[in-house]
């Protein structure tokens, strides 16, 4: 117990030390950032309400953080990981980091980042009652920076998904993490929903389907959830802006769901694959903008090297209109019929190209993960 509890200390430590982060920052960065010592005293502030456009107040956040506060975990890392530098060439250091995580399931599923357990040889989690347990990897998943973790068997609090279109711009949401390594328990902050479907480049992946709030996340948040005021989980907070914008981002559940359940039953993601980088939805402003002849779609930004894109002729600056006959407005609505079928699976996308519109076919592959 005295070494856990050094161990903890460290890692307040390592925090007050860390350095500037990049423009796009992962809101915990390997080796830079510590677990919180996790106090089940510590609560919420109760705070008078805003109200709404009807004169009621919203529920109380205390009520909501009680209620969710029992499944988010601090998580402590141990990793060896490949160092290089010009003087000293490549070496294998030793890190500590750490971040935050959420119950998802009462027997002990914990998702959590991929950037948060990446590389790492021992996983420690402590729960707010001051339980702490060696956790063992389920899986993980680059691409989305997103990874599962479990605990020895129990009968846990576990938190719950909202669906992914129950989320709206201005929404009130709030951010449940173990930030700086402050004393007293996870850190709750509140905010609203700034953007959906935000595209973001971090120090080491491009994030797609991204939650922008202006609810506080910091180091340490990484991993923890972002729920709304039903006490459900929206997404997983994931990284912020350098300097005072004020401005994190969190994965949704659109892709939240869909990964984990594919890591719990393969142990990794796979998913069918197109291979296109899109650039966004069509409206009449891009398509003005663009010198676009269809006002409508998704622009592609991007045609991957080998991927049936490719292969079947598509080219930057092509606009999708519809897969296998149904129409797409929307990067959305192409990411879910992606996802409706299986890999193999021969199709038809219509794009426009100038003024022409083409069909060609395409048949899916297994998605580059990244591992």
């Amino acid at each position: 117990m005295k070494n856990m509890k050094k161990l903890k200390k460290q890692f307040a430590w390592l925090v007050l030390a860390a350095g500037i982060l990049p423009l796009i920052a992962l809101a915990c960065s390997t080796g830079a950032y510590p677990t919180v010592t996790p106090l089940p005293t510590a609560t919420a502030t109760s705070t008078t309400s805003p109200p709404n456009t009807d004169g009621s107040l919203l529920p109380s956040v205390s009520e909501i953080v009680a209620k969710v506060k029992p499944s988010v975990v601090s998580i402590a890392i141990q990793a060896r990981k490949e160092q290089c530098d010009r003087f000293f060439g490549c070496r294998t250091v030793e890190q500590d980091s750490a971040g935050t995580g959420v119950i998802f399931d009462s027997e002990g599923l914990i998702v959590t980042n991929n950037h948060v357990v990446e590389g790492a040889y021992r996983i420690t989690v402590f729960l707010v009652d001051e339980r702490t347990f060696e956790a063992e990897l389920v899986g993980r998943d680059p691409y989305s920076d997103l990874a599962v973790i479990k605990i020895p068997k129990g009968n846990y609090a576990s938190a719950e998904f909202a669906g992914p279109d129950t989320l709206s711009v201005g929404d009130w949401v709030i951010a449940i993490g173990n930030a700086l390594a402050l004393e007293g328990g996870p850190t709750v902050t509140l905010g609203i929903v700034g953007a959906l479907n935000r595209v973001i480049d971090t120090e080491s992946s491009t994030l797609f389907d991204m939650i922008q709030t202006d609810a506080a996340i910091n180091p340490g948040n990484s991993g923890g959830p972002l729920i709304n005021l039903e006490g459900r989980v929206v997404g997983i907070n994931t990284a912020k802006t350098q300097g005072g914008e004020g401005i994190g981002f969190a994965v949704s559940t659109f892709t939240v769901t869909p990964v984990v359940e594919s890591i719990l039953e393969h142990g990794r993601v796979i998913v069918a694959w197109l291979g296109v980088g899109v650039r966004g939805d069509v409206t009449p402003i891009i398509a003005s903008q663009q010198g676009l002849s269809v006002s409508r779609g998704v622009l592609i930004a991007r045609v991957d090297r080998g991927s049936p894109a490719e292969q079947a002729g598509m080219l930057a600056g092509d606009v999708i209109v519809a897969f296998d006959g149904v129409e797409v407005d929307t990067t959305k609505q192409l990411q879910r019929a992606i996802r409706g079928y299986d890999i193999g699976h021969e199709t038809e996308v219509t794009i426009v190209r100038g003024k022409d519109a083409k069909t060609l076919s395409v048949i899916l592959e297994e998605q580059p993960r990244g591992l």
